[in-house]
């Protein structure tokens, strides 16, 4: 077996002390395991028999693997030490080495690996295991430093005077491996707000491009060419691409910046999997592959607490990539099933396989298993990584079991949580469209010209918000009052659309007179419309300019917000 890089000097010891520093990584994995985090101990006499007989005979090890804490301890008796006969066996004098290094301790556990092929068990807890590294928490770190010093420390243990070398070395390196994770964090948090900002500027514009790339697809002035046409939808789809590319940073930066929050809330298992199959459903016909859900749900059970807009992103990524990865004829099945504790879902697909040393990068940002110059799969790699982190988000887990050739199938366990726990939620359920992304907002729009019309709403349902497209005035005001949107626009033009009459009555309803309105009207506005502008909160003038739109309503609803 390869001997690892140390984090720390290799020392001469008794072997007493070896056995001491064991018994440390037992305490400490007992002081991990409280906290709730699963635990890997694991050394060299408790490995089955057929495994210890291709150790060296000279070698012992023990490593503890959890997400706050891991570190390796090895030992090996030391060259001209002597035999049995020169030494009590407490006092043979072994070289140690403890090694706080991921990547140290990682190669360790895949030699470990290669020699128990045959333990199935074992070979999967120790890949469960190597997929948990990271550098160690800062408060793990120091708690198990403490520890040591104790232990080196005590007066009974008779420690030759190598024991004040290892104790400061180890101190140094706690030292510096906690001012590390501490800048590695920051590091973490600034990028993090640095794209959730570059996120939010980049969303105005797109949503401009698809907006106006909707409309002229349904440009009703001239008859579009075939080649103009073609043009215009790839400009609309390369825009819906890049918003959801953007969406899922923004989304991601929130989760590991800490301020993402679950909003629980009780929903049906069965009908989140059925607009779930529904959403995905165009996209699997086109690339002809079968779709089957498989409902394996007690009725008694089909009601589920938790967050219903993370659960049908976690479904909708999975299914994706499933489809994305699976050839015209293959099959993706979206299996369902319950417990007492847990809300099972299983992604199985007839793809192409997930080769088995690719895994560890399967949850990892911006990592594409197929990394050649020309890829046969487009995608970021952000898509299993933020499902991973919204299935951890909820304290649940994930798992992947592949063939290459044969297919995948990805395994989400979501933790049951009470009733109790859904009415602690303050934060209102964000509203849902049919794809699962948030509504930002609900407009009504008051307008009879189909051209004005087609241009504001595309505008503003690229940008996430539902519109409630009103043709006359005269009917609107009922409509609003029970709506209570977030803006309403309104054409105060023409008479006959009765705008400057449902703005008056608007302002003037104790109901109605705190929602924001935003005035329709041309650049040299008529008798009549003049009232209506002036109690109106905004004003866009006509002919419209679409990059005026998205802005003014998001200024107004944000007053609105903090008002």
């Amino acid at each position: 077996m390869p001997t690892p890089e140390p984090s720390v000097d290799s020392l001469i010891l008794p072997l007493a002390v070896l056995h001491q520093l064991q018994d440390l990584l037992q305490q400490m994995a007992l002081w991990v395991q409280s906290s709730g985090d699963g635990v890997l101990l694991l050394g060299a006499t408790t490995l089955p028999l057929a495994v210890q007989t291709q150790l060296p005979d000279s070698e012992q090890f023990m490593v503890l693997v959890s997400r706050p804490f891991s570190v390796l301890l090895s030992g090996w008796r030391a060259q001209g030490a002597g035999g049995s006969g020169d030494l009590d066996a407490a006092e043979r004098l072994q070289r140690v080495d403890l090694t706080f290094e991921p990547g140290a301790i990682a190669t360790f556990l895949q030699s470990l690996m290669e020699l128990c092929q045959a333990e199935a068990d074992l070979t999967a807890a120790l890949q469960a295991a190597g997929d948990r590294l990271q550098p160690n928490d800062p408060l793990a770190q120091t708690e198990f430093t403490r520890r040591l010093v104790a232990l080196l420390t005590n007066p009974e243990l008779s420690i030759k005077p190598e024991r004040s070398s290892l104790e400061q070395q180890v101190v140094a390196r706690t030292h510096d491996l906690q001012e590390a994770v501490l800048a590695a964090q920051t590091a973490n948090r600034a990028k993090s707000e640095f794209l959730a900002a570059v996120s939010h500027e980049l969303r105005t514009p797109l949503t401009t491009i698809i907006g106006m790339s909707a409309t002229l697809l349904r440009w009703s002035l001239g008859e579009l060419s075939p080649r103009q046409r073609s043009f215009l939808q790839t400009i609309h789809d390369s825009g819906q691409h890049l918003l959801e590319l953007i969406n899922d940073i923004l989304d991601l930066s929130q989760v590991e910046s800490g301020r993402a929050v679950l909003e629980l809330s009780p929903f049906s298992l069965t009908m989140m999997a059925q607009q779930s199959m529904k959403a995905i459903e165009e996209t699997a016909l086109k690339q002809g592959v079968e779709l089957v859900l498989d409902l394996r749900i007690d009725p008694s059970r089909d009601r589920f607490v938790a967050d219903p807009h993370r659960v049908k992103q976690i479904l909708l990524n999975l299914l994706s990539n499933a489809v994305k990865f699976t050839a015209a004829g293959g099959k993706v099945t979206l299996r369902v099933m319950t417990d007492p504790q847990h809300a099972i879902f299983q992604v199985i697909d007839t793809g192409i396989g997930i080769p088995e040393q690719q895994r560890p990068l399967l949850f990892q940002k911006f990592q594409q298993l197929d990394s050649s110059y020309q890829r046969l799969y487009q995608g970021t790699g952000l898509g299993l990584a933020l499902t991973k982190q919204l299935v951890d988000l909820h304290g649940g887990r994930i798992m992947v079991d592949s063939t290459v050739g044969v297919g995948s199938v990805f395994t989400v366990q979501l933790p049951a949580r009470s009733k109790d726990d859904a009415a602690e939620a303050t934060a209102p359920i964000p509203a849902l469209d049919g794809l699962g992304r948030t509504i930002l907002g609900r407009v009504v729009l008051v307008e009879n010209d189909e051209l004005t019309a087609n241009i504001i709403c595309d505008m503003l349902t690229a940008a996430g918000y539902q519109v409630v497209w009103v043709l006359e005035g005269s009917t609107a005001f009922s409509q609003i009052e029970l709506l209570q949107p977030d803006a309403v626009i309104v054409d105060v033009q023409s008479p006959e659309n009765a705008g400057a009459e449902l703005i008056h009555n608007l302002r003037h309803s104790p109901i109605t007179q705190h929602l924001k309105v935003i005035a329709l009207a041309s650049d040299e506005a008529s008798p009549y419309a003049a009232p209506a502008i002036a109690a109106a909160d905004s004003c866009i003038t006509k002919p419209i300019q679409p990059e005026d739109v998205l802005p003014r309503v998001l200024s107004l609803v944000a007053i609105a917000e903090t008002s």
